[in-house]
């Protein structure tokens, strides 16, 4: 398992705590990325304010892997 980094982002900056977890590979990471938008996006805790807001994913190193806006509509 690979450990990834998830963290909510508006305008560039980080808000909320960063999540850590086990995923096999990339594609699972993606997956778990897309669930975690459409989850907030589901219980409205962002508003309009959604279209601004990111979902930036990070293998342990911190090194980038995704960045996924949150009007992408996947």
């Amino acid at each position: 398992m690979t450990i990834f980094h998830f963290e909510l982002r508006r305008n560039g900056q980080r808000i909320g705590p960063m999540q850590t977890r086990d995923c096999p590979d990339c594609g699972m990471a993606f997956r778990a990325a897309r669930d975690m938008i459409r989850t907030l996006r589901e219980e409205d805790r962002l508003a309009e304010a959604a279209r601004d807001h990111t979902l930036q994913v990070r293998y342990d190193d911190h090194t980038l892997l995704f960045d996924l806006p949150f009007d992408l509509r996947l």
